[in-house]
């Protein structure tokens, strides 16, 4: 959690349990180990299908973002082999947890704040997330409650019920969060990932 210690303990706790617990409910996720809180301000999972690490990792972030203007997560994720995996993400072993805590180790040095390390060299994909960085980077508050709703698959008329909206303002915050360009790269990403998961 990125400037976990501008917040008082009780909030940023509240706040990753409450992320956990969409992430746990959101039906697109198959996970080989559930999101869990390490270290107070961190959290780990391990999805089966990497494919939908994106939109969780978007997912994360909205869910944070949306509780303060400077509250955001910074995501390391690892691609690859498995070879020892228990009942804890802290306590697996393999390529995808070296990778990742690689990459957590360095992250801060990146200007994205989603970051993939793959097995290969992946510049390219590197390039395309601080992309979509300055996307991310410049939503608000209210854009960051209206992504978190779509991404976990509400239409306009739900969001202006759950936000207690009109349908007209919440049609003008998907447009201004620029929805259709995450929409698009969520949907690609796979395409993207498979040229650097070829073995």
């Amino acid at each position: 959690m990125v400037n976990y210690t501008q917040f008082s303990r009780e909030e940023s706790t509240v706040w990753l349990e409450e992320m956990l617990a969409v992430l746990h409910k959101n039906q697109a996720f198959k996970w080989a180990l559930k999101p869990e809180i390490y270290r107070g301000d961190s959290f780990q999972a391990v999805l089966k299908n990497p494919e939908e690490v994106m939109r969780m990792a978007i997912l994360a972030r909205v869910c944070i973002r949306k509780h303060a203007p400077t509250a955001d997560m910074r995501i390391a994720v690892g691609i690859g082999l498995t070879e020892q995996l228990t009942d804890r993400p802290g306590t697996s072993d393999g390529e995808a947890f070296r990778l990742s805590g690689h990459l957590a180790d360095k992250i801060r040095q990146q200007k994205a704040r989603i970051g993939v390390a793959l097995p290969k060299p992946s510049e390219p994909l590197t390039a395309t997330l601080d992309l979509l960085e300055t996307l991310i980077e410049s939503w608000t508050i209210a854009q960051s409650q209206v992504v978190e709703a779509l991404l976990m698959g509400k239409n306009v008329t739900q969001i202006a019920e759950m936000l207690s909206i009109s349908q007209s303002a919440a049609s003008q915050r998907v447009a201004s969060s620029k929805w259709w360009a995450i929409e698009s790269f969520i949907a690609t990403f796979p395409k993207q990932l498979s040229l650097y998961t070829k073995r």
